[in-house]
């Protein structure tokens, strides 16, 4: 079953006496989610040292998701895609060239991408979440 979860912040609860804000988790892969933040170009460091050596470490440059509102993930299937909150921040996995360029002209602004999560699994995996975009930007006024 494919779900689409609309990621808009957290809505306030004005039943609660605690009036906390309620906020449901994103799920994993196979779900469908479309997520809304600021598209932005980001380095990181790769090997051989991931950060420890930056002289000699390969520098991997990608697009990311920076979250306005930091979100949380349900626990997946398996071991990989485990239960987290507090993530800002999301890897973009593109298929190819002409996403990189499709998405280019969006960052630094507001953007809607459609796609599957899944759960950072090797050193040139960034952030605790990836998104696997299926559905180009939609840039927000």
């Amino acid at each position: 079953m494919k779900a689409i979860l609309v990621l808009a912040g957290a809505v306030a609860n004005l039943g609660s006496p605690s009036r906390r804000p309620i906020v449901e988790c994103l799920r994993y892969e196979p779900d469908t989610v479309r997520i809304r933040g600021t598209l932005a170009r980001h380095m990181y460091y790769g090997a051989p040292g991931y950060g420890d050596t930056p002289a000699r470490d390969e520098k991997e440059v990608g697009f990311y998701l920076d979250l306005s509102t930091p979100v949380c993930m349900a626990p997946g299937a398996d071991d990989v895609d485990v239960a987290k909150a507090g993530i800002r921040r999301i890897q973009l996995v593109l298929r190819d060239q002409a996403d990189f360029d499709r998405l280019r002209p969006f960052l630094g602004k507001t953007v809607a991408l459609r796609g599957t999560l899944f759960g950072a699994i090797t050193g040139h995996h960034h952030t605790p979440v990836l998104l696997s975009v299926v559905e180009p930007a939609h840039v927000e006024p």
